[in-house]
């Protein structure tokens, strides 16, 4: 925060980045800082769920090919017995149910501003970068 707001907003009004007023979004400080740090968030989670990635494309690959000359045997798995783990349906049906209720309560609060195929767009991709904080 102190390096944002006491070192890049200055330079961008300085520099010509952000013209306008501190606080505005469209053309301050404000919304420069603010953009720049969320492409560089989105740029350093995509980076680093990259190496995860293609390590499950090259276990599909391997198991595509172990299954094709397969001895049946099997090196991994779930730990836990199949009746212990939550249903597919369940996870799926939680999911739809909070991106629903979210796109609702976002337009009731934002009395319409924030269109709903954006809130859920929003929801997409916060789902893709939460992945980072469980890994």
């Amino acid at each position: 925060m102190l390096v944002g707001w006491g070192v890049l907003s200055p330079l961008s009004k300085l520099s010509g980045w952000a013209p306008g007023p501190t606080g505005d979004m469209s053309t301050g400080a404000r919304g420069w800082i603010l953009w720049t740090s969320l492409g560089i968030m989105c740029a350093d989670s995509l980076v680093s769920l990259l190496p995860f990635g293609l390590e499950y494309v090259g276990n599909l690959l391997h198991k595509t090919r172990r299954d094709s000359s397969s001895t049946g045997a099997s090196d991994g798995g779930e730990i836990e017995p199949e009746d212990r783990l939550v249903p597919m349906s369940w996870a799926l049906g939680g999911v739809l149910t909070s991106v629903i209720v979210g796109a609702v309560l976002v337009s009731f609060v934002f009395q319409g501003a924030i269109q709903p195929w954006a809130t859920v767009l929003s929801f997409l991709c916060g789902s893709v970068l939460s992945v980072i904080a469980y890994v």
